[in-house]
């Protein structure tokens, strides 16, 4: 009996989260924001003092560049060369 409820449980839960599912796809809103700038994060170092990750602002169209010596990020044209 009880495999007979769990069996009738499982299907309403279905057939009611089958017609309510991707509704903001099917109206046409876009589901993500169009973003015009990123976060760029320096990568782990063993030796670093404060154990702080260094962070800066690119715009989206920029790569991301960071000079270990300096210890300073950057951003570059897409095309360019980090060194």
């Amino acid at each position: 009996m009880t495999r007979w409820i769990a069996a009738a449980a499982c299907a309403l839960a279905l057939a009611l989260a089958l017609p309510l599912g991707n509704q903001a796809e099917a109206d046409g809103i876009p589901t993500a924001p169009v973003y015009k700038h990123k976060r760029c994060i320096a990568p782990a170092s063993w030796f670093s003092r404060s154990g702080e990750r260094i962070t800066w602002v690119c715009r989206i169209e920029e790569k991301c560049c960071y000079d270990r010596f300096l210890r300073r990020g950057s951003c570059l044209a897409a095309t360019a060369r980090c060194f």
